[in-house]
């Protein structure tokens, strides 16, 4: 009796024993709790990096846009700047033909005159029509030959103030501005009684003006109506200060 119950202690034990090592075998990945964190883990971890990108590809998105608002601005820039260049010249070429026109007009009146000139003013003053009919041709290369042939030909002309006038016009229009000035200056400068010194002080503001020189364009376009308040040209001198306080107030 005492053997049997020794033996069935024994083997109540080695049962047990086994039960224990069965379970101890099973591996800790192969538990289906462990595989479903593992699985919920990576999930998370892909749920992520999808978001990552998500927000890459919105960042991308917003600078893209952002470059496009730049690009549009800088559009929108250069075809105001296109089309203030076309106006301008617009306006230039129509003022030079109503000056030309002028010219044109106060010549033929001199040439119908009984009044004959001396030989030597009538060559100067074929020189300047010649010149002028280069100008109202547009062949600025031969008009700023011409004007700078009579300037040097005929040093005592008194077409001088109005050849010099015409030779910064002339560079006016090719967009040699300071050129342009220079000869503008020298009109103002040398001949303060010429009929000329109004328009000169007029291109010459608006010569200062295309080189963005806008305080010194502001100078002559009011001395200019300090001076000749009552010119013709006052009125397009005010337009033009009205623009520029405008435009750069």
């Amino acid at each position: 009796m005492y053997i049997a119950m020794q033996r069935l202690g024994l083997c109540l034990a080695l049962a047990t024993l086994l039960l224990a090592s069965g379970c101890s075998l099973t591996k800790p990945e192969e538990e289906p709790a462990y595989i479903k964190a593992t699985a919920v883990e990576e999930r998370v971890d892909r749920i992520e990096r999808q978001n990552q990108a998500l927000l890459e590809l919105q960042r991308q998105l917003e600078a893209a846009q952002a470059d496009i608002r730049r690009l549009r601005g800088d559009l929108e820039e250069l075809q105001h700047k296109s089309d203030a260049a076309k106006d301008q010249q617009r306006d230039l070429y129509a003022d030079l033909d109503r000056r030309l026109a002028a010219i044109d007009a106060k010549l033929q009146a001199g040439a119908a005159s009984p009044a004959a000139a001396p030989a030597a003013a009538a060559s100067d003053k074929d020189a300047y029509q010649a010149a002028q009919e280069k100008l109202k041709s547009r062949d600025f290369a031969g008009a700023e030959q011409a004007f700078k042939d009579l300037l040097a030909n005929y040093p005592q002309s008194t077409l001088l103030d109005n050849a010099s006038y015409w030779l910064g016009e002339t560079y006016y229009v090719e967009g040699r501005f300071p050129d342009a000035l220079a000869a503008f200056q020298r009109v103002i400068r040398d001949f303060p009684d010429s009929r000329k010194v109004p328009d000169a002080l007029l291109k010459a503001g608006y010569t200062q003006d295309a080189q963005k020189r806008y305080r010194e364009a502001r100078e002559y376009l009011a001395r200019l109506l300090r001076s000749y308040p009552d010119s013709p040209l006052a009125a397009d001198a005010r337009e033009r200060l009205k623009r520029l306080d405008a435009e750069h107030h």
